[in-house]
C-alpha cells in the first residue's frame, strides 16, 4: 500500500475595510506543487498592487516553508 500526503493552503489579500482583492492556493505534495493566484477585484487590485505583492510574496514564502520540511522529511 502506499499512502499519499497532501497539504492545501489558502488565504486572501483584504483591502483594510476587508474587501477581499485576489485569492492564493497551494496544494502541495511530495510529488508535485502547484501555487495559484485569482484576483477577485481588477479595479481593487490595480488600486492596490503593492499590497497584493507583498501579501503574494508572503504567502509563497509559507509554501516553500512546507516544501522544504516535506523535502526534508522524504
Amino acid at each position: 500500500m502506499e499512502i499519499k500526503q497532501s497539504v492545501t493552503m489558502t488565504a486572501t489579500s483584504t483591502t483594510e475595510a476587508g474587501e477581499v482583492i485576489a485569492y492564493f492556493n497551494a496544494s502541495i505534495s511530495n510529488a508535485n506543487s502547484n501555487i495559484s493566484m485569482n484576483i477577485q477585484n481588477q479595479t481593487l487590485y490595480d488600486a492596490n498592487k503593492k499590497i497584493v505583492r507583498n501579501d503574494k510574496a508572503q504567502f509563497d514564502e509559507a509554501v516553500y516553508a512546507v516544501e522544504d520540511k516535506q523535502t526534508l522529511g522524504s
